[in-house]
């Protein structure tokens, strides 16, 4: 299997956009780290203004016809006060 080509990048990260500068991605953004089989370690990080994305692994099947685009997966909401309060209670209770 053969590196990224521009069309693969366009096609995957066609609903996509750097959150700091909303420049697309392009074959600069993204660096493969390690490879195995159709498994790929990489790094993502704009081409534009350098914002690093950390590591992404992707499944890519190069004799595939036809791929998806990738999509934002929403996380849980970010912790609060109150959850911190509750995580002490149970802690200093429990351990």
């Amino acid at each position: 299997m053969k590196n990224f080509t521009q069309k693969d990048i366009k096609t995957l990260f066609s609903g996509l956009c750097c959150s700091m500068c909303k420049n697309e991605f392009d074959i600069n953004s993204i660096k493969i780290i390690k490879r195995d089989c159709d498994i790929l370690l990489c790094s993502l990080s704009c081409a534009k203004c350098g914002k690093d994305f950390g590591e992404v692994v992707f499944n890519f099947n190069r004799k595939a016809h036809h791929h998806n685009p990738l999509e934002v997966v929403e996380g849980p909401p970010p912790i609060d006060y109150d959850d911190v309060i509750n995580a002490h209670k149970f802690i200093k209770d429990n351990l």
